[in-house]
This record gives structure tokens, sequence and C-alpha cells, in this order.
């Protein structure tokens, strides 16, 4: 008869509830912190399409890339233009080798930016003083010197030794930074 009324091994109901509960606190912690992540790193990504976008502009006006199909003209510098609080960016060819995009430069691709990132700030001038402009950024290369030339607004005589955009989040919670120098150097920084 002992042996019908052993004590069964297990869980109470109260201790189920408990488990339950802790798995819930924590599913849904995970899944308010994963929408912060995911935009972050969605930042991150167009931090590197960005850097990535005047490399390739750099590349093509070294690697003398022909502005037109079936020809032999190489004079022509490449570049990407830049505005502060615009969603997009441009990848041109400086058809009048003017070192600003206008008129007259042929675009090769707009890039569109998207999730509510934005180019928050644009500042020229040097490390350890840069400048915010609320004008246009034109970073362009010509060939043969790997050097970039860095041009704010209209200005196609003044040219700057450092240019950094910044992008961020439209809540501004998150921000990267890209940072190009006039030596030619690209790079991608976090905040």
């Amino acid at each position: 008869m002992k042996k019908l009324f052993k004590k069964q091994k297990g869980f109470t109901l109260i201790e189920l509830m408990v488990s339950i509960a802790i798995f819930a606190f924590m599913t849904a912690f995970m899944l308010a912190k994963y929408g912060g992540f995911n935009q972050s790193v969605l930042l991150t990504n167009l931090a590197y399409d960005v850097a990535l976008t005047i490399r390739t502009a750099q590349s093509y006006g070294l690697n003398v890339k022909s502005a037109k199909r079936d020809t032999n003209d190489f004079k022509f510098p490449y570049g990407v233009h830049f505005q502060k609080n615009v969603t997009s960016f441009v990848f041109f060819v400086d058809g009048n080798s003017n070192g600003i995009y206008d008129a007259t430069d042929q675009s090769i691709s707009t890039s569109n930016i998207k999730r509510g990132n934005k180019i928050s700030e644009i500042c020229v001038g040097s490390v350890s003083f840069c400048v915010d402009i609320n004008s246009s950024l034109d970073i362009t290369f010509k060939r043969p010197d790997p050097d970039a030339i860095i041009k704010v607004g209209t200005d196609t005589i003044n040219s700057y030794s450092y240019a950094r955009i910044t992008l961020s989040l439209s809540d501004g919670s998150a921000i990267r930074k890209v940072s190009v120098y006039s030596t030619g150097q690209i790079a991608v920084m976090p905040d």
C-alpha cells in the first residue's frame, strides 16, 4: 500500500506558472531590444555603403574608367554628392571637371537612404576642427592623383583637407560617421 501512495515527482502548478512568466518576460525584453539592434545594424550598413560608393568613385577616377562608352576619353573625375537632411546621395561623372555636381554632370547612380535614416551632419575642415556646413558636399577623384578633392556648395576654387558625413536614425538615437581625408583615406567610425 505504501508504494501506491509514494510521493510523485514533477512540477507544481505554481512552479510552472513562474517558469512561464520568466520566459515571457525574457521574450518581451528581447523583442523590445531587437528593433533597436536591427536599426543599428541597418545604419552601420548604410555607413559602409556610403564609404563603398566613395571608394568606387576613387577607383573609377584612378583606374581610367571611361566616362562614355566606346571612347578613350579618360579625363573626367568621378565623385559623390551629398546634401544634409536629404535621403539620397549621387555617384556622378564630373563632366566639366570643376569638382562639384551640377547640371553638366552625368549621374551614374543615386542611392536612396531608407528606413528613417538620414544624413544629419556634414562638416569640413580638419580632424580636430570640423565646421558644420548647410550646403552640399562633393568628393571627387581625378586621375592620376589618388587624393580626394573635397568641395562645398558651388565653390569650385577652395578645397578642404577633411570631410565627415554623419548618418543617423530619425530619432538621433544612433549615429555613424564616414570620414574622408584629402589623402584619399576613407574611414567608417561609430559614435
